[in-house]
């Protein structure tokens, strides 16, 4: 254990044990080429559905199933409740008025209470496909792009016709899914709010996924 966070005597930071390479427009893409797709994905209330109802949704989520020619990954994760877009709601509107501007600070102060207290989280469901990149050309990436967008295409379909609503994951929210996987606690206390994040170990500032930005 000790040898993978040491190599040639340098420290390593925990983001450089996380098998990404890169983001490329909401996709992974892993350190033994291959690209991953997550989507988003709604739930149902079971206890709610009448038995006919259950049974029916149950006979399209089987047939979904069957359907697939590709392996999923399913992964239900707690994360920090995302405030994001109602803290810039409230910081456009103290922007836009000198009115009532102490009201709006203390309901901005007390959203990213919110957001950042460890007591108050939500389940986030993910749906995950993905496809190797056979070979080290463009074209071959853009080939394993194409595949994956035709499964991603696929696994959307089938999943509303069930009646449940999919959406790709942007790279601010997957950077948060990773973070909330290898850093547990540290995602409850402090979200992370850009993709470029910064973090610091051994006297240098890195980007997220452990590009090296600035030497402190």
């Amino acid at each position: 254990m000790w040898k993978r966070w040491k190599q040639r005597g340098k420290e390593q930071s925990v983001q450089n044990l996380i098998p990404v390479r890169a983001l490329d427009g909401g996709i992974i893409v892993t350190e033994n080429f291959r690209l991953v797709q997550l989507l988003r994905v709604s739930s149902f209330n079971l206890d709610l559905m009448s038995h006919r109802e259950l049974n029916e949704t149950m006979q399209k989520y089987e047939l979904f199933l069957r359907s697939l020619s590709f392996p999923l990954q399913t992964a239900i994760v707690s994360q920090p409740v995302d405030m994001g877009g109602y803290i810039k709601s409230l910081e456009a509107k103290q922007a836009e008025s000198t009115m009532k501007q102490e009201l709006l600070k203390g309901y901005i102060a007390y959203a990213k209470g919110i957001e950042t207290s460890a007591a108050i989280i939500q389940r986030q469901r993910y749906v995950m496909m993905s496809e190797s990149i056979e070979g080290t050309t463009k074209e071959c990436y853009e080939k394993g792009m194409l595949v994956l967008e035709q499964k991603k295409k696929h696994v959307k379909t089938g999943l509303e016709e069930i009646g449940l609503m999919a959406r790709e994951a942007n790279d601010l929210e997957i950077a948060r899914y990773l973070h909330t996987l290898f850093n547990y606690e540290g995602s409850q206390h402090s979200p992370i709010e850009h993709i470029f994040h910064p973090y610091t170990t051994g006297g240098n500032t890195y980007g997220f996924f452990g590009q090296e930005v600035v030497r402190a």
